[in-house]
């Protein structure tokens, strides 16, 4: 566990006290489109760092979910002032899909 995880700065899903871990699967709920399913694959402190998704020198840090159609959805990283919205949902814990540091973004 890191330092950061270890500080009491974590991410919860909306109205809950249910921690968001690496590997969780979600619901990404979208007004007026068809939902979107997908697994939580980065979260800032947790695993190696991202270069394109980590870049806490330039205040740059966002937490990932990968879709089940591939798109790589990122939410900004800022558990002090901001936390999942109504629309990110818990379904299932403990699928080992992750987003490899190596693995570059475009």
């Amino acid at each position: 566990m890191s330092a950061e995880n270890s500080s009491g700065c974590r991410l919860y899903y909306f109205g809950t006290r249910e921690e968001v871990r690496l590997g969780d699967r979600v619901r990404i709920k979208r007004w007026l489109l068809k939902d979107r399913e997908g697994v939580v694959c980065y979260i800032p402190g947790s695993g190696p760092r991202h270069p394109d998704l980590d870049v806490p020198e330039e205040g740059f840090r966002h937490w990932a979910i990968l879709r089940d159609d591939g798109i790589l959805v990122q939410v900004i990283y800022a558990p002090e002032q901001v936390q999942p919205g109504k629309n990110i949902v818990l379904l299932s814990r403990g699928h080992t899909e992750s987003l490899s540091p190596t693995l570059r973004l475009s």
